[in-house]
């Protein structure tokens, strides 16, 4: 498997991790926005809170790992549209 078809597996793996860091984030954010005391589970809302954020900090430690470069282990760019690494130069599509 060369660089180009690594990174674009690693792209496609990037996206998925940050929806779904913003599937559990978005909720939280909601949560403790309105109400910490109401409680629709038997658990505590802050709590349900703090959970939902540390499953959404692991899928973007996940999301951070996928955005390396193959070849220099640095961030290969910013934004989703990354044609080349930013450290090393090399053609990433």
């Amino acid at each position: 498997m060369d660089i180009v078809e690594k990174f674009r597996v690693q792209s496609k793996k990037r996206i998925i991790n940050t929806v779904l860091a913003l599937m559990f984030w978005i909720p939280a954010l909601a949560i403790s926005y309105y109400d910490l005391t109401f409680s629709f589970i038997p658990m505590r809302m802050d709590y349900f809170d703090l959970i939902l954020k540390a499953l959404g900090l692991v899928f973007i430690v996940l999301a951070y790992r996928n955005s390396l470069c193959p070849k220099c282990d640095s961030i290969a760019g910013n934004g989703w549209a990354v044609d080349e690494c930013k450290s090393c130069g090399v053609k990433l599509t």
